[in-house]
């Protein structure tokens, strides 16, 4: 029976705007007939509301069967069912006011609407609380103070621990939405140490020394089709190496929280490093961040992370599905803050050689992935000048070993991927480059 409640209480996400669209309509009809001065809206408006009365009664009961599943933090869950129920009364209850009008004074009336639009945006809020997060409203609002979302800045590589730069963001990002607070699946929290070893409803879900006896392990290797897997319903799953790392961590690294990764394994060290944010050595302070024009470039699709605030320095990513083929309209708008940008993606938006000029002038560069792309050799000449360049992703391009000669100025090259360029791994053109630099097909 459990099951059927909770099969019958996920069609809650699906139900809950049909009440929200209906009461503010008849909101909006009231406004609208009172300002006119006729009562031909009256019926609309008490159609409109006894829907919204109904379907609102609907939600809150599928939202309680649902809440019976578990997971969900007690706070926000009492306020959000209160809210919920409450919005049911008083939207019934303007119901009534609607067919007997004339019994009720205006100001009255208005009041009852008020509250009903107070309380729908209240259960909104806590709804979406428990979903997305307790911040997820005020995140990226423009005013008060807002807590730092950045990725923790390294002076080097040195001062990385494998738990909190490596295995943490990678169960944030994957595991965080369900297992937070807020939202504790199974009574299971992610967001720690102290809840990543404490476990859930059922135990511990790591066995330090002992990845194959460790229940988030053997969650996240189950087939997706399993019933178990772990990310559930749809998320993105963790990557292979994603799981290889963690199950390093938790049988070689015996699960400890401040084990550095340079005492890892040296093949975890050359996958990790890329995906840390490290100050560069002698980085010179650029100018300070302009929060307007990082705000243009967002509303524009990019998406921009700060690097550091001492530097001004950013990640920028241009996201296949914005670009749509066009890189080089794009290019143009990054050119006044081309100088604070270190980390620059522009995978698969149909970068040509041409534009490749352009994006030599952000001199700047520490990290750039242009793979997937129709580069050729005669595109690589044109990012010579990047000698600050430490990571390029050349993957799923047209350049041949022959072009490779190109890269020569790259001094401060210490990760170049090649796989599939259709260049082996023991063409003699790779030599240049130390040992571990290179990543192509077969490595």
């Amino acid at each position: 029976m459990a099951d059927w409640f909770t099969f019958i209480g996920r069609f809650h996400p699906l139900w809950v705007h049909l009440p929200i669209g209906f009461l503010v309509l008849a909101v909006l009809l009231k406004i609208y007939g009172d300002w006119r001065k006729s009562d031909s809206f009256r019926e609309a408006v008490s159609f409109s509301l006894l829907l919204g009365t109904g379907s609102a009664a609907i939600a809150a009961s599928l939202g309680y069967l649902l809440s019976q599943s578990g997971g969900y933090e007690g706070n926000l869950l009492d306020i959000h069912q209160i809210g919920g129920w409450v919005t049911v009364l008083l939207s019934g209850l303007a119901w009534g006011m609607s067919r007997a009008n004339r019994a009720f004074s205006t100001a009255i009336q208005y009041s009852v609407y008020g509250l009903l639009l107070v309380a729908l945006s209240v259960t909104g809020h806590y709804g979406g609380s428990l979903t997305h997060g307790a911040d997820y409203l005020t995140a990226y609002a423009p005013f008060g103070e807002k807590k730092e979302s950045e990725a923790r800045i390294l002076n080097s590589l040195e001062e990385a621990i494998l738990y909190t730069d490596v295995v943490q963001p990678i169960l944030k990002n994957k595991c965080g939405s369900c297992h937070r607070p807020g939202k504790a699946k199974g009574e299971l929290l992610l967001d720690s140490y102290e809840s990543l070893t404490k476990g859930g409803e059922n135990g511990p879900v790591i066995l330090a020394g002992d990845a194959t006896k460790s229940e988030l392990i053997r969650r996240v290797t189950l087939p997706e089709s399993h019933k178990e897997f772990m990310p559930a319903e749809g998320k993105e799953p963790l990557s292979p190496e994603e799981v290889e790392w963690i199950s390093w961590w938790v049988e070689q690294g015996n699960a400890d929280p401040n084990l550095l990764l340079t005492q890892s394994a040296p093949e975890l060290i050359a996958w990790a490093e890329p995906r840390l944010s490290i100050r560069q050595a002698g980085t010179s302070t650029t100018a300070a961040l302009d929060t307007a024009q990082i705000g243009n470039l967002k509303r524009m699709g990019f998406r921009v992370r700060v690097l550091s605030r001492e530097t001004g320095a950013l990640d920028v990513v241009l996201p296949e599905e914005v670009a749509k083929g066009n890189a080089s309209e794009f290019l143009k708008a990054l050119a006044p803050i081309k100088d604070q940008i270190h980390w620059l993606s522009l995978a698969q938006t149909g970068l040509q050689d041409s534009d490749l000029t352009r994006v030599a002038e952000f001199t700047n560069l520490r990290r750039l992935r242009i793979e997937n792309n129709p580069i050729t050799n005669q595109g690589l000449a044109s990012i010579s000048p990047l000698t600050k360049l430490e990571v390029l992703n050349l993957n799923g391009t047209q350049i041949t070993a022959q072009g490779l000669s190109q890269l020569a100025p790259l001094k401060n090259l210490k990760s170049l991927y090649l796989w599939n360029t259709g260049i082996p791994s023991e063409d003699p053109s790779l030599s240049q480059w130390g040992s571990g630099v290179v990543k192509v097909v077969g490595d």
